[in-house]
């Protein structure tokens, strides 16, 4: 599971928020969540074809997890319909992940099929979030460097106090390639993670992931991922570190600037008290710096203040409502971005 050690039980218990799955029979189970939001976002920047303003309410995302469990293998199948609120900012329905595990003694598992990089410290789902946005949407295109689902083969170890993991796969960072190995129109990709409880509540984190790639050109990529959480009472501290690099073929994430050589890094700073049994507040400040040398020679950096609250009405439904601010920089021109949002969240 993602993030399990460092982050499993900081959110529930900062919003006393539910996902406890339905039990059809002693094999087979399922949860899920449904996610709409009203958002208000204005830009202003010297490019003229970023200003505007945008108003929207919509229903997110819908997903529906089927779990099996037929000691000692279990599986999972995730349906979902969104409109392009995930990481991946994509629309439509889809299988977002399908795998089964085979689980050891000691607590070892082999994972096979699509399932989620191990990768970042902020969870996929609006369900695992403090806040309504991701830490690295600036709202200028997809900034994100660090995967997001892959197709493979996986190994994890995990025990009380620390967690492996190291994956094969087939592309780690541009999810329309879809060969392993091979010639023509073909990557591979590998990540590896752990992460271990040091004590006091404080927990530490490190991964990376390497991708080489045989597309249009020959490309390689890499990314190295960092980040520490402190649980103290009522709160949940977090820092994280991004850096990465792409050369040639595409840019480090999909929909990014483009061809050429691209340089990430990226950090963020997280606080949230909970102040009751059902209500939490955040503080987050994240950075976002791109340099992509290509034809036009690209560089943008962007810095994000934001502000959330977030209130469980019942074990089952969450309001989050969130500010925020960007200010960026790209090629020289001021960009600016302000977002207003509510969300609401069920989950069964």
């Amino acid at each position: 599971m993602k993030n399990k050690i460092a982050i499993a039980s900081a959110f529930l218990a900062a919003s006393s928020f539910s996902t406890a799955e339905i039990v059809v029979n002693d094999f087979l189970s399922f949860e899920g969540f449904v996610d709409m939001s009203y958002t208000h976002s204005d830009t202003d920047s010297d490019v003229a074809a970023l200003d505007g303003s945008d108003n929207s309410f919509s229903i997110d995302q819908v997903e529906i997890s089927w779990l099996f469990d037929f000691d000692p293998v279990t599986a999972q199948i995730d349906l979902e319909h969104e409109e392009g609120r995930a990481i991946d900012n994509d629309s439509g329905t889809a299988v977002e992940q399908a795998f089964a595990t085979y689980h050891l003694d000691g607590g070892s598992a082999i994972t096979a099929g699509r399932y989620a990089s191990m990768l970042g410290f902020e969870a996929f789902e609006p369900t695992g979030l403090y806040q309504y946005s991701f830490a690295y949407d600036m709202g200028f295109g997809d900034l994100i460097g660090t995967p997001g689902y892959v197709d493979g083969v996986k190994y994890t170890y995990e025990s009380d106090d620390s967690f492996f993991g190291i994956s094969v796969h087939d592309t780690t960072f541009n999810s329309d390639e879809g060969r392993l190995g091979g010639s023509g129109n073909s990557t591979y990709g590998i990540e590896a993670a752990g992460s271990m409880i040091l004590g006091d509540g404080l927990n530490w984190f490190v991964g990376g992931a390497y991708e080489d790639g045989d597309a249009a050109i020959d490309s390689d990529a890499y990314v190295f991922n960092t980040y520490l959480t402190y649980e103290t009472g009522a709160w949940v501290f977090a820092g994280e570190l991004i850096y990465g690099e792409y050369e040639a073929g595409q840019a480090l994430v999909d929909g990014g600037f483009g061809t050429g050589e691209e340089e990430v890094l990226q950090a963020l700073l997280m606080a949230n008290f909970a102040y009751s049994d059902a209500a939490s507040i955040t503080g987050r400040i994240s950075y976002s710096d791109h340099e992509l040398d290509d034809a036009g020679s690209t560089e943008a950096d962007f810095a994000k203040f934001t502000l959330a609250h977030g209130y469980a009405f019942t074990d089952n439904l969450f309001l989050v409502n969130e500010i925020s601010y960007v200010d960026g920089d790209v090629n020289g021109g001021d960009y600016e971005n302000l977002l207003g949002a509510v969300e609401l969240i069920f989950s069964f």
